[in-house]
């Protein structure tokens, strides 16, 4: 059966999203996401990834369920994807099911979910195989120093993004520090494509020039040009 990959620039969510005291700016935070993501899909966003963390099951079902309307609103044909909560994937009605380190292992997310979904994981340097055996894709990170969050170890570079491609039989997608300006350090390396956090929401030192809009248009248009060429390349 063939499962709907994330496009080939994927938006994850913030991850600093919690309920929070009524009224607090957590609470609004919460509040205002969806139409930050409106924001998102209008400036040409094709897949979201929901990754919080620190929301529990029933506020991130709500949430899921309002982006999956949005979504359907918004962008028809536009993915969804649910970060480490395999089991509120069908209830959302989400295309796919993202796999942490501490989640369910690929088959037995498989046997849960069915034939239908999407299943993606994260992978890191010196992983086995069998850490992504049977997934339909995987995340590898840090490829940079992340915006979001402080980089623990040293980043990879293209050459380990080329390397962990020329071994991993599922497509890959870019993960960590990834920006307009060093997604065409990419080309050639053999990823289907890149995941993007704080490049999109403004975490970090990637707070500078543009708005939300604009800077999902620029990170949109640029992995459109690397990795049709890297498609092209390989044909």
């Amino acid at each position: 059966m063939q499962r709907r990959l994330p496009p080939s620039m994927l938006v994850i969510s913030p991850g600093s999203l919690t309920m929070g005291a009524r009224g607090s700016g957590a609470e609004q935070d919460l509040a205002l996401f969806p139409g930050r993501a409106r924001e998102v899909l209008r400036a040409g966003a094709s897949g979201l990834l929901l990754r919080e963390p620190d929301l529990e099951d029933g506020p991130l079902l709500e949430l899921a369920l309002e982006l999956r309307a949005l979504i359907d609103r918004e962008a028809p044909g536009a993915w969804l994807g649910i970060h480490d909560r395999a089991h509120l994937v069908q209830a959302a009605g989400a295309d796919g099911a993202h796999l942490a380190g501490g989640s369910l292992p690929v088959a037995e997310a498989r046997r849960v979910l069915g034939d239908r979904v999407t299943l993606g994981v994260s992978t890191h340097q010196g992983d086995p195989e069998e850490r992504w055996s049977g997934a339909d894709y995987a995340l590898h990170a840090p490829i940079f120093s992340p915006h979001s969050k402080d980089l623990e170890g040293e980043a990879l570079g293209p050459s380990g993004l080329r390397a962990f491609c020329a071994d991993c039989r599922i497509p890959v997608w870019a993960l960590g520090g990834v920006d307009a300006q060093r997604l065409p350090e990419l080309d050639g390396a053999g990823a289907a494509g890149a995941a993007a956090i704080g490049a999109v929401w403004g975490l970090g030192h990637a707070a500078a020039d543009g708005g939300l809009g604009s800077r999902v248009r620029t990170l949109t248009d640029a992995a459109a040009r690397v990795f049709t060429a890297s498609l092209e390349a390989g044909r």
